[in-house]
């Protein structure tokens, strides 16, 4: 997060907001419940509330918000999850060719060695640099593999040109 000696961890902190307001709005949107119009809200709320805490507070604006982006990964795997669970009890789906149901997948994995990493330096490791090194190679990896499951996802669109 520092580039060209600028500390950009405000602007890194922004992203994130949006990003997660973004992936709530996706999931809100991807399944059209009035029931979990609410609960969204409600996450929405929080997570703009924790998000600004952490980010203006504790640890404040100069400091890589570690405490945020797990909360941001715990919020996103818990709804990808909860679409898996939905597309669990689908019975007439087809999940090979369902484009929803690949990127809930992608978006579980990811954030869930999110949750992993950021855990980890935040909690266990906070002074161990080797050991966080060894866990971003674990994460570029992983961020390898759901590229390709996102990619397979978009495959599955249908195309509007007769083939």
């Amino acid at each position: 997060m520092n580039f060209n000696s600028i500390n950009n961890n405000l602007l890194g902190d922004i992203f994130y907001l949006i990003e997660g307001l973004l992936l709530i709005s996706y999931f809100y949107l991807a399944f059209k419940e009035k029931d979990f119009f609410y609960p969204a809200i409600i996450l929405a709320i929080a997570y703009i509330g924790y998000g600004l805490y952490t980010t203006l507070f504790d640890p404040g604006p100069m400091a890589y918000n570690s405490n945020f982006r797990t909360g941001e990964s715990l919020v996103v795997q818990a709804m990808s999850a909860y679409a898996l669970i939905r597309y669990s009890k689908m019975e007439n789906i087809n999940l090979v060719k369902d484009t929803g149901f690949w990127i809930a997948a992608g978006l579980f994995i990811y954030f869930s060695v999110n949750v992993a990493i950021f855990f980890t330096a935040t909690f266990l490791i906070d002074e161990s640099t080797y050991v966080m090194r060894k866990t971003w190679i674990i994460h570029s990896v992983v961020n390898i593999l759901v590229n390709l499951i996102f990619t397979f996802g978009l495959t599955c669109i249908p195309s509007k040109q007769p083939r």
